[in-house]
């Protein structure tokens, strides 16, 4: 990281990047509620539009910046004057545009590296002008020839960036090389660095932590990795992975991730799996009777992060076919049941016949009818 900015931060764009994602719409509605709530949670800068897109956008884009939240609110555009012209009329702060930076995309663009350097500078000066700041995107960053690169980073430090984005345009970095990426390009600039990755081969978020402690300043992320393909780096996971893997605390209220990323999923018509990271709603159900018995102990055995912490409230037993006597008490106690481990013992046979017979672990309702049906006779207070 560099010495202007010690502490990293993370840039939201689940409004611009995000909803890139193929058959994903946003309306006004929700999107004011997202990016309230993504204030809420305090992250500090978001992308939210791309004006360009024409009127109903600028002034979808406006109507965010009126809600005047406790954040930078930044648009999207393509390197032209026509872009920053739509991005000045919604009144963001900011305007980040990108140019296209290594020889596949130059040659799909019909462009060459003296046009990449003109614009850039045409655009930055006009930037200067319209807007608080401005950022420049290295597009296809991941596969650019890095001398080039540094070049180019270089060049915007020169027109007064605020920061360059290094992105990873197809998703093609793994940790390693992200690191070694960041730690080249860190070395004698002192523009920031931001890093915006894919998850095209599902290392979004480990190239993100990676090439944070290798030196980028920030990235840009979205809420529950939504975006194009295969999506971005999730906002919640990168910011829980950067506390419990590499002791950095971002300065966001963990506990509003998983209201929003439901609210991001019911936005989005696309579904949170059951077992994403962090916010899935099973990523704190526990069945295995060894795991859950070490739970009991003490919860830090079988979890990193505590459901708490993220605001999903508390680790919950699955009742099934890998369930142990320890689970069955603690659960049965729960639901005002109580039964001794002996019992508990004798119950098991029982209960994994009937996950068998489900194809599933137990609901609550289906274990509250079987401790009384197999209880009756042992115990009719129970019954």
């Amino acid at each position: 990281m560099s010495p202007a900015t010690p502490t990293p931060y993370l840039i939201d764009t689940t409004l611009r990047d995000g909803e890139q994602a193929a058959g994903v719409v946003f309306t006004l509605t929700e999107k004011l509620a997202i990016a309230r709530m993504l204030a809420e949670a305090g992250v500090p800068e978001l992308e939210v539009g791309i004006p360009a897109m024409g009127d109903g956008e600028v002034a979808h884009v406006g109507m965010i910046v009126a809600q005047q939240l406790p954040c930078k609110i930044l648009t999207w555009g393509r390197a032209s004057l026509s872009d920053l012209a739509a991005a000045a009329r919604t009144g963001a702060q900011g305007f980040h545009f990108s140019l296209p930076v290594s020889q596949s995309h130059l040659r799909a663009w019909r462009k060459d590296t003296d046009w990449v350097f003109q614009t850039l500078h045409e655009i930055a000066s006009e930037a200067r002008c319209q807007f608080e700041y401005f950022s420049v995107g290295a597009q296809d960053a991941s596969r650019a020839d890095v001398g080039f690169l540094r070049e180019f980073i270089a060049a915007a430090e020169s027109t007064g960036a605020k920061r360059v984005r290094i992105a990873d345009t197809v998703g093609c970095l793994n940790p390693l090389t992200a690191q070694a990426l960041f730690q080249e390009l860190r070395r004698g600039t002192h523009i920031q660095l931001e890093f915006h990755g894919h998850n095209d081969l599902s290392m979004a978020v480990g190239n993100t932590v990676s090439a944070m402690l290798a030196g980028a300043d920030c990235a840009s992320v979205t809420v529950n990795g939504l975006g194009e393909r295969a999506g971005n780096a999730a906002l919640e996971e990168v910011a829980v992975a950067l506390k419990h893997s590499a002791g950095i605390q971002l300065p966001l209220e963990f506990k509003h991730f998983t209201a929003l990323s439901e609210k991001v999923a019911s936005a989005s018509g696309r579904r949170l799996r059951p077992e994403k990271p962090v916010t899935g709603e099973a990523s704190f159900l526990h069945e295995s009777g060894i795991h859950c018995r070490g739970l009991l102990d003490d919860r830090e055995t079988y979890e990193t992060v505590s459901p708490a912490e993220v605001g999903r409230g508390s680790t919950e037993f699955v009742i099934g076919r890998h369930s142990g006597s320890a689970s069955v008490v603690h659960v049965a106690a729960k639901l005002g049941l109580p039964v001794s481990r002996a019992i508990a013992e004798s119950l098991l046979p029982a209960i994994r016949r009937r996950a068998e017979e489900l194809g599933r672990g137990l609901s609550m309702a289906e274990f509250r009818a079987l401790l009384h049906s197999t209880l009756k006779h042992l115990s009719p207070k129970i019954a």
